[in-house]
């Protein structure tokens, strides 16, 4: 029997390496460049691991990696996390801007890909044809003092992954290997992962879920699977892709899933590989669920919503979508992952009865040292308190998330604090009315927000987008839908129909652009 992923290793280079030597001629990757093995990848990565430190890359360095998606891209993740080095990813697709701020606020010593004019000279550069050209290349000898591949140690930065939060200045998050491990061998007392799944690549290797994507399968002897990005931008052709490929592990934010399933149950596709859809970055609602679970049930594939942030490396609670869920109305988060301590607290400082809202704490060895260059709002966010079971004080990360505990133990998501507003003296979670408007059969998904519309007149708007094949409904349908459901306080005073439910690069709903969108339609009504 394998090993469970992560288990008693030292470094994510270890865990790979016990995935090679168990499986080392079976396909470990499959990109649009091709399909490698576990030996390949093994030494491919070896070859970029060694082009990288004949060019100074030490460990303790960090590198920064921006490539499409891509077999060279996961080759040079495990290539600088051999040197140990930690990767600094960037998304093709960010502003020059933020790129720029990321690669002096990380301090990279060397940078992999195509830079586009964000760096300056006094580093090397890496280039993307350079790192192909290693591909197959003999492993040249090791030169005195080269890390070998278990170098990297716990509690090493394996990357730095920046978030926007609330501010909108990307702040950065040092991730440390033993984090992750501590990730795989948790989920691995929940999930029959097994070296037979294929698991897809979906999102930006500059978002924290691909984390989960890429170790989850690397360190289990699986078969990571990258989906081009213009190919995650349709649903369309993401279904296609996922099916033709035989995915069994995929996971997806509420956002992306309801465009996802929308296509999915339109065209009654058969999904008979798909053994698990994993939900994360947003909170997950069940109406996003009942159409899809209504034509595939929830036992295979079975869905699972894992809350998790990226301060905690990606996943910290594990829960299996049940029918109850989804003929109810709340979002049920479940348990934390074994190792995970948690307080909920109230605004006053104590614990929270079952029942009663509060912010989630988290401890336990998935938590981050905290922010890059941010020592106040690292003090401010990972603080000291009492242990769950006593003993001496334990560090958390404050989540901003507020839950509650449910009588049987599980932690129900009530949204964002930061989603919280408060209008005419009532405090709002708009996530609610949010949940409210998609629960209309025709509604497959909306965003709500407070609009100024005169000096001292603000008022909740709701945009919308129609299930597919459906006509919108109008203002006043809608209004009689919410009207049943929500307070006098609660209910949106305009409703606009927009095209579509844009998203940010990491899958989660975008907005500021939601809100662009609205003025626009509402421009054109006119």
């Amino acid at each position: 029997m394998d090993q469970p992923p992560g288990g008693g290793r030292g470094s994510l280079v270890e865990a790979f390496e016990a995935a090679v030597t168990q499986h080392a001629d079976e396909i470990a990757l499959t990109a649009e460049d091709g399909s490698f093995t576990y030996r390949q990848l093994d030494a491919w990565s070896q070859a970029i691991g060694a082009l990288l430190y004949s060019r100074g890359v030490r460990r303790g360095d960090r590198v920064a990696l921006r490539m499409p998606p891509g077999a060279g891209a996961i080759a040079s993740v495990v290539g600088i996390l051999r040197t140990g080095a930690a990767y600094v990813p960037l998304d093709i697709r960010n502003p020059r801007a933020r790129n720029e701020f990321i690669v002096r606020d990380a301090a990279v010593t060397a940078f992999v890909g195509d830079p586009d004019g964000c760096v300056g000279g006094g580093f090397p550069v890496i280039s993307g044809e350079q790192v192909t050209a290693q591909l197959g290349e003999p492993q040249p000898p090791t030169p005195s003092g080269l890390p070998g591949p278990s170098l990297p140690r716990r509690d090493d930065e394996a990357y730095v992954i920046y978030t926007s939060g609330t501010t909108g200045r990307p702040k950065g998050v040092p991730i440390h290997h033993g984090a992750v491990l501590a990730l795989l061998s948790g989920a691995s007392e929940k999930f029959s992962f097994s070296a037979s799944d294929r698991w897809l690549l979906f999102h930006s290797i500059a978002f924290d879920v691909s984390v989960w994507e890429t170790w989850g399968a690397l360190s289990t002897g699986a078969r990571l699977v990258v989906m081009p990005h213009w190919t995650a931008r349709s649903p369309e052709k993401c279904l296609r892709f996922i099916a033709d490929h035989g995915i069994t592990i995929l996971s997806q934010t509420p956002t992306a899933f309801s465009e996802l399933a929308a296509v999915a149950c339109g065209q009654g596709a058969a999904l008979p590989q798909l053994r698990y859809v994993v939900f994360a970055g947003e909170k997950l609602l069940p109406a996003t669920l009942r159409s899809w679970a209504k034509r595939y049930g929830v036992a295979r594939p079975t869905l699972v919503n894992m809350y998790g942030i990226t301060e905690t490396t990606v996943h910290s609670t594990f829960h299996e979508v049940t029918q109850e869920d989804l003929d109810g109305d709340r979002s049920v988060v479940g348990r934390p992952l074994s190792g995970f301590g948690f307080r909920v607290v109230t605004p006053e400082g104590r614990d929270a009865e079952p029942g009663e809202q509060g912010e989630l704490w988290l401890s336990g060895p998935q938590v981050s040292k905290g922010y890059l260059n941010l020592p106040g709002l690292t003090a401010e966010r990972f603080v000291e308190g009492p242990a769950p079971a006593g003993g001496p004080p334990v560090r958390y990360y404050r989540s901003g998330d507020l839950v509650s505990l449910s009588p049987t133990g599980d932690l129900v998501s009530l949204g964002r604090a930061d989603l919280q507003v408060k209008l005419r003296g009532y405090r709002i979670e708009l996530s609610d009315i949010e949940a409210a408007v998609q629960s209309h059969p025709l509604v497959a998904g909306a965003v709500v927000w407070v609009r100024p519309f005169a000096p001292g007149d603000d008022r909740l708007v709701c945009a919308f987008v129609t299930a597919a094949g459906q006509t919108a409904p109008d203002a006043r349908a809608l209004r009689s839908h919410i009207k049943e459901l929500l307070p006098n306080y609660m209910q949106p005073a305009a409703y606009t129909a927009i095209p579509r439910l844009p998203r940010t690069t990491n899958g989660k709903v975008d907005r500021a652009e939601v809100a662009r969108l609205w003025e626009e339609e509402r421009g054109h009504a006119r």
